[in-house]
C-alpha cells in the first residue's frame, strides 16, 4: 500500500503532500489486518471448545458403565458409529488447524492454555480410537460375565418353578379341613413365591 502512494505528487507547478493520506490508509489497513487475525484466533478457539467438548462428550459415553446388556449394546453401537463421527471431526479439526497455520504467519500469539487446547485437539481422535479399543474389549468381557450371570439366574429361576409346581402338585393331598391354618399359610407363602416370579 505505501508503494503504491507516494509522499508527494507533482501536478503542474503544484506538489501535492499525500504523507497524511498514506499514514491514514497504512492505519486503516493495519486495523482491518488485526481485526480480521483476532476473528480467525476467536473463531479457531471457538472451534476448538466446541471440537474438544464433543470428543470429552463421546469419551464419557464410552466409557460408562453399563448396568444391563441393553446399555452394554448400545455402548457397542455407538462405539461402532463412533469411528465415522470420528472421521468427520478429523476433517472439522483439519479446517481448525489451517487457522492456526494462518494466525501462525501473522505471528499471532498464543496463550499457552490455547496452545495446549490446539494439540490435544490434534490428538483427540488417536486418544479416542484408542479408547474405543480398549473399552470394546472391556465390554466384550463384561458381555461374557453378563451373560454367564443370566444363565445362572436363569437355572435359579427354573429350579424356583420347579420346586413351586412340586408344592402346588401337593395342594392335591390335603384333605384334612382341621389344618386348613396350615394350609392357609402354604399357599399364601407359594402365592408370594409365585409374585416373586413373575416380578422377574
Amino acid at each position: 500500500l505505501l508503494t503504491m502512494i507516494p509522499e508527494q505528487i507533482t501536478v503542474s507547478m503544484f506538489a501535492i503532500n499525500c504523507k497524511d493520506i498514506r499514514n491514514f490508509y497504512r492505519q486503516k489497513y493495519e486495523q482491518i489486518v488485526d481485526k480480521e487475525i483476532k476473528l480467525i484466533a476467536r473463531k479457531s478457539k471457538d472451534k476448538t471448545g466446541e471440537l474438544s467438548t464433543k470428543f470429552d462428550m463421546m469419551e464419557k459415553k464410552i466409557l460408562a458403565t453399563p448396568k444391563t446388556i441393553d446399555e452394554l449394546t448400545d455402548i457397542k453401537n455407538f462405539i461402532n458409529e463412533g469411528h465415522n463421527e470420528v472421521e468427520k471431526m478429523k476433517q472439522q479439526i483439519g479446517e481448525c488447524m489451517e487457522y492456526y497455520t494462518i494466525l501462525d504467519d501473522f505471528n499471532y500469539e498464543f496463550s499457552s492454555a490455547d496452545q495446549n487446547a490446539k494439540w490435544e485437539l490434534y490428538g483427540a481422535p488417536q486418544r479416542i480410537a484408542k479408547v474405543m479399543q480398549t473399552q470394546s474389549a472391556v465390554l466384550d468381557k463384561l458381555k461374557e460375565q453378563m451373560i454367564k450371570e443370566m444363565e445362572l439366574e436363569q437355572e435359579e429361576f427354573e429350579e424356583t418353578l420347579d420346586s413351586l409346581a412340586l408344592t402346588v402338585e401337593g395342594f392335591s393331598t390335603y384333605d384334612d379341613l382341621t389344618k386348613y391354618m396350615d394350609i392357609a399359610e402354604n399357599v399364601e407363602s407359594v402365592n408370594e413365591r409365585l409374585k416373586q416370579c413373575q416380578a422377574q
